[in-house]
């Protein structure tokens, strides 16, 4: 038994309790606790199968995804920072996260990051399956200057194969403008590190290994494991991507690329966004989510069968077509205006001195009038450029939508 259990049964520190009360909507009382369920998804997994060890059910998809969403939580200081050395399982990660001083702004994980993500950590870490899964390498960078954020852990899977999970974008204002900075940059901040990341972890751990991530950190397991040396390619054996954007086909067109598009497994919820930035790699499949709209980028509601992704056949309309629109646009500018756009984006939403975007959210009257105050502060000739990149967006848009050709019509945008 651990210490966050009661009879097996999982219980919440009052904090952390008292932080989902509005969304236990659909909860059933279980003795002394709250029982949060929905449909069939990641939490129900470990429920049903989390008495399986990885020796009676191999490593898959769904595992991938649960270890790539615990890495979005905060184990500064739990952990040792880049230090191979030091290994310690989930039950006792777990453990001393929950005893932890600062155990509630650890649950603080922001606007964009579900919260059940601590719960996910909790039920994990009491399951014979995941429980024994050693956590080591720990590092996680925020730095305002390179414009950079990255995180990554390696877990040591019971089965001798080791999985580099890397952190997608958080709540951080500097990950998002690092996530724009992917349409302008030859390389960003976090893809040099993940490199020099999965080598370390190589060169530290004498396994084969799987390589994975969530949103961002998807294109980072790619990006890695495509610019890692030879040795270490010999030795990955899957490369996880959940809805993480592509690459500009200059960079699928690699040979670096095209040496490990096989080992590429993706998945991609059926109304897709991040996911649709760029071009994709390898094989793709597509899942059927809960949720709607863009909140389908949410691992917890991405459906599931046994050991596996419920599938379905095709995107919604709105993936495809905003894949056709964004890279249009995309492609249709010159290097120097998308960096112009980026950096005006950016300068009007630094203009509400918010660092995250849970402050955006929690003060969103004062800071709308902040961001509308900016862009009419903006030199005229920039605004006008700004303005008319954004026009370009939606004739894009117009162009791959043929449905609105009747509105653009009677509102020509000239």
């Amino acid at each position: 038994m651990f210490p966050w259990q009661t009879n097996s049964i999982f219980i919440m520190k009052p904090s952390y309790h008292k932080m989902h009360a509005k969304e236990q909507k659909n909860s059933v009382n279980i003795g002394k606790s709250e029982y949060l369920f929905s449909m069939a998804d990641i939490l129900d997994y470990i429920s049903w199968r989390g008495d399986l060890p990885f020796s009676a059910s191999p490593f898959n998809e769904i595992d991938s995804l649960i270890l790539c969403q615990i890495s979005y939580l905060n184990f500064g200081g739990l952990l040792k920072n880049n230090d191979f050395k030091e290994r310690k399982s989930l039950s006792q990660l777990a453990y001393e996260f929950n005893s932890s001083p600062d155990f509630s702004a650890r649950c603080e994980t922001g606007v964009l990051i579900n919260r059940l993500t601590v719960k996910l950590l909790f039920d994990a870490a009491s399951s014979v399956r995941f429980g024994g899964i050693e956590a080591t390498g720990y590092v996680s960078i925020i730095d305002k200057q390179k414009e950079e954020q990255f995180s990554a852990v390696t877990y040591l899977i019971p089965d001798k194969t080791a999985f580099v999970s890397f952190r997608g974008t958080d709540d951080t204002i500097v990950g998002w403008k690092e996530d724009f900075n992917l349409a302008v940059m030859d390389e960003v901040p976090a893809q040099t590190d993940a490199k020099k990341y999965l080598e370390q972890a190589a060169a530290a751990i004498e396994r084969p290994f799987r390589i994975g991530g969530h949103s961002k950190g998807g294109n980072l397991a790619i990006y890695a494991a495509a610019h890692s040396c030879d040795q270490t390619k010999l030795r990955i054996i899957e490369i996880f991507n959940n809805d993480g954007p592509g690459f500009p086909d200059s960079k699928l067109k690699a040979s670096c690329f095209h040496e490990i598009i096989p080992l590429i497994r993706s998945f991609y919820p059926q109304l897709s966004i991040i996911g649709m930035l760029f071009n994709y790699a390898g094989k793709y499949s597509i899942v059927k989510s809960s949720n709607k709209g863009l909140m389908q980028h949410d691992p917890f509601s991405w459906n599931l069968k046994g050991n596996s992704f419920e599938l379905i056949g095709e995107f919604d309309k709105a993936s495809s077509f905003f894949h056709s629109t964004f890279n249009s646009w995309i492609n249709g500018l010159e290097k120097s205006q998308r960096e112009l756009f980026v950096e005006t984006l950016f300068q009007i939403i630094r203009a509400t001195d918010a660092e995250t975007n849970s402050q955006i959210e929690k003060n969103i009257l004062q800071n709308s009038v902040k961001i509308i105050t900016a862009i009419y502060r903006l030199d005229p000739e920039l605004r006008n450029t700004f303005c008319s990149l954004i026009i370009m967006l939606f004739k894009a848009a117009h162009k791959n939508l043929p449905e609105l050709n009747e509105l653009f019509e009677k509102n020509s945008l000239h």
